[in-house]
This record gives C-alpha cells, sequence and structure tokens, in this order.
C-alpha cells in the first residue's frame, strides 16, 4: 500500500504531537481497480436489462461504488494529543482519544474501539486506520494515547 506521510509539530523523540497520513489502495493496485470498475459496469447495465429500469441500472453500481470508496479514493488520517480524524469523500469523523479504549493490529491496519472487550458493536462505533508504510510511527502514537486509559 502507497501512502504519503508527513509529520507535523513533532517533538524530539517519539513523542509527536500530531501524525497525518494519506492511503489510496486503488493506485497501488491499478488492476484490481479496474477489474472493479468494469464489474459495476457490467452490473449496471445487467440490473438495467433484468429489471427494465434505468434508474435502478444506474443506482446499483453506485451503491456498489460507495460502499467500496474507501479503496477506490484517497482517505487522509490525522492523529493528534486530542482525537482521531478520517477523512474520506469529503466526510470528516473525529473521534476524541478519551473514547478509545482498546486497539487491535493486523497486517494493514490498526483498529480503535470504545469497548475494552471484543464487542458486535466494534464495527459500528470503532475506527480503522489503514496503514502506509508508517507501522511503527502510528503504533506507537496510538500506544502512548492508550496506555494511560488502560491504567486507570
Amino acid at each position: 500500500m502507497e501512502a504519503r506521510e508527513r509529520v507535523a509539530g513533532a517533538v524530539e523523540g517519539a513523542a509527536e504531537a500530531e501524525v497525518t497520513w494519506s492511503v489510496w489502495p486503488a493506485r497501488s493496485r491499478p488492476l484490481a481497480a479496474a477489474v472493479l470498475l468494469l464489474g459495476t459496469v457490467i452490473l449496471g447495465v445487467l440490473v438495467a436489462q433484468g429489471t427494465e429500469d434505468r434508474l435502478l441500472g444506474i443506482a446499483a453500481p453506485l451503491f456498489v461504488l460507495l460502499s467500496v470508496s474507501s479503496f477506490l479514493l484517497p482517505t487522509q488520517y490525522r492523529l493528534t494529543e486530542t482525537a482521531v480524524e478520517v477523512r474520506s469523500l469529503g466526510i470528516v469523523r473525529t473521534r476524541p482519544w478519551s473514547e478509545m479504549r482498546r486497539f487491535d493490529q493486523d497486517a494493514t491496519s490498526i483498529f480503535l474501539s470504545p469497548f475494552e472487550k471484543r464487542s458486535w458493536l466494534d464495527a459500528y462505533r470503532g475506527v480503522r486506520l489503514n496503514l502506509g508504510g508508517n507501522r511503527e510511527q502510528v503504533v506507537a502514537f496510538v500506544q502512548a494515547r492508550l496506555a494511560p486509559a488502560r491504567r486507570k
């Protein structure tokens, strides 16, 4: 995954005041993006022919494209002293660190959750941070913000 990373307001050592980066998966996987776009065009044609409704033939692929927009379009992430900010499709979602209780890591992302234990609500209330080439920096930043909450 290709990422553009910028560290702003850095303080000496690992205690940055802010970490900002952008992830655009379709840019690093253009063939997958092309196949996805071609598939949605075919879906639109099939739905329009099958239902004889042009509006539905346009709406169906648009809903599919909207659901995979985090792959097709760039997403900007910003971690500050007070909050986590995710910007995609012109929508900014901000969650304060005070709400976050747990984080889980996998190969390509970090998941922040407001729950101490796994919950079925994680998918609706959590925040997934897709990582670029800055895994160590983001993990250190998240650990520094969530470690005090775990001590309480």
